[in-house]
């Protein structure tokens, strides 16, 4: 018996290393971010919507109100982590003739810009523009191609997301159809790798890495991956017609390195849509969040720190 006894604790073991690596199951972890702070944008007196933070930290990029009318880019310089100086319209991006939308400022570390714009739609299918960023000015524009692009009237790139290095992009196709749906009807997140200057095109596993946050339940768009590839933040709602109770959510999907699919999603903060909050941006060194957020039916920027 006592030999029986002493033989069972290596039985035991024996038995847990033969289990398969495939039963092991991943370990992840979620960033937390502290309490809410409002940003001030001095000498800013209309809704800022839509931000981005320059790699650098210098520069926040943001949109006016997001009408589709009268939608144009604008800037701002830094001051502190809670205060930017408003600079004006961002040269180069905007158009002229109503209506107009020229939104979504993203940017790599290279100074290679992007952003969404109606410019000739539905003439021209794609919506997705890029330039080169300098002092404020964007020069050398273009469409960007690549089969990301569905060319099909109705959907448009709505949002999209660069990585730090410029090679991949983030990219959210929406269906439009103002007959039958308030807002998209139906979205898609992909991914997209950099050919050259001018073209993007979808990588072979696109799909299964993100096949924990496609979720045909939801809405989803404004994706933006952190600088190191492995957090990928976006904004949420459940499909359906919205109503003063549909709820709007920051979520976050993390994985353990750059070839792995996502994680199932956490949901970091959320809102009713009277206290609209949407499109989050993280900064190079991953400890800030920046969205926005509706308060008193006015846009505003806020920020969190990372714990």
């Amino acid at each position: 018996m006592k030999k029986l006894l002493l033989q069972l604790p290596l039985f035991f073991l024996l038995a847990s290393c033969s289990s398969s690596n495939e039963d092991i199951e991943e370990v992840y972890t979620y960033p937390t971010f502290g309490s809410e702070i409002e940003v001030t944008i001095n000498g800013l007196s209309f809704d800022a919507m839509e931000p981005f933070i320059s790699s650098d930290g210098n520069y926040l990029f943001f949109n006016n109100k997001n009408d589709g009318i009268n939608t144009k880019l604008f800037y701002a310089i830094k001051v502190n982590d809670t205060t930017f100086t408003f600079v004006g319209e961002l040269t180069g991006t905007n158009q002229t003739t109503q209506p107009y939308l020229d939104a979504v400022a993203d940017m790599d570390s290279s100074g290679n810009f992007y952003w969404t714009s109606t410019r000739n739609y539905p003439n021209q299918l794609n919506n997705l523009f890029y330039g080169t960023f300098n002092s404020g000015v964007v020069s050398n524009i273009g469409r960007l191609q690549g089969d990301f692009n569905l060319n099909t009237p109705g959907w448009l790139v709505m949002d999209h997301g660069i990585s730090f290095d410029g090679q991949f992009l983030y990219f959210n196709n929406a269906k439009f159809d103002d007959t039958n749906c308030q807002g998209p009807c139906e979205t898609t997140i992909g991914i997209a790798k950099k050919m050259n200057a001018t073209t993007f095109d979808i990588i072979p596993n696109s799909d299964s890495i993100l096949q924990n946050i496609n979720d045909s339940s939801f809405i989803y768009y404004a994706p933006c991956i952190s600088s190191d590839n492995l957090e990928l933040y976006y904004t949420r709602y459940l499909k359906g017609a919205i109503t003063t109770n549909t709820i709007f959510e920051i979520c976050v999907a993390v994985r353990n390195d750059e070839s792995s699919e996502f994680s199932i999603p956490k949901v970091l903060f959320s809102e009713a849509i009277s206290n609209l909050i949407e499109a989050p941006t993280l900064t190079t060194g991953m400890n800030i969040l920046y969205y926005h957020k509706k308060i008193l039916n006015t846009h505003k920027i806020y920020m969190r720190y990372r714990n």
